[in-house]
């Protein structure tokens, strides 16, 4: 993967998304996460995958695209009826923890789906 921080026009969405959403690593608890950004091809329903990485404990979170967009907000689209479907609510970001990084010895939480509210959550927690 190459990872790399998006500042500027190019990758502003992404880079924005995770800046906005999740300002604070939720692994090794950093105020100032500074995430890179890498984006994962797959053919599955859900679509591309952003992959966003602390840049302190290297801790790798994913998203759909879509969810990043703002694409599934509604079950007009595609993505968004396959997850309505999927028994996911519309409107709401699901992020997975792909690697916990260096900071947690507990790699129980790898490949967990949270919502947005549920991560910052987690980060919140000392």
């Amino acid at each position: 993967m190459s990872f790399k921080r998006m500042d500027g026009f190019m990758g502003s969405v992404p880079q924005g998304f995770i800046d906005r959403n999740v300002p604070r690593c939720p692994m090794c608890k950093s105020n100032n996460p500074h995430r890179a950004i890498d984006m994962k091809m797959q053919l599955k329903l859900e679509g591309n995958l952003y992959l966003f990485q602390c840049e302190r404990c290297g801790c790798v979170l994913s998203a759909p695209v879509p969810d990043v967009t703002g694409d599934n907000n509604t079950i007009l689209t595609t993505t968004g009826l396959l997850k309505k479907l999927g028994g996911k609510k519309n409107g709401v970001i699901y992020m997975k923890i792909q690697d916990s990084g260096t900071a947690q010895s507990d790699k129980s939480v790898e490949g967990k789906e949270y919502t947005l509210q549920e991560l910052n959550q987690l980060a919140a927690e000392d």
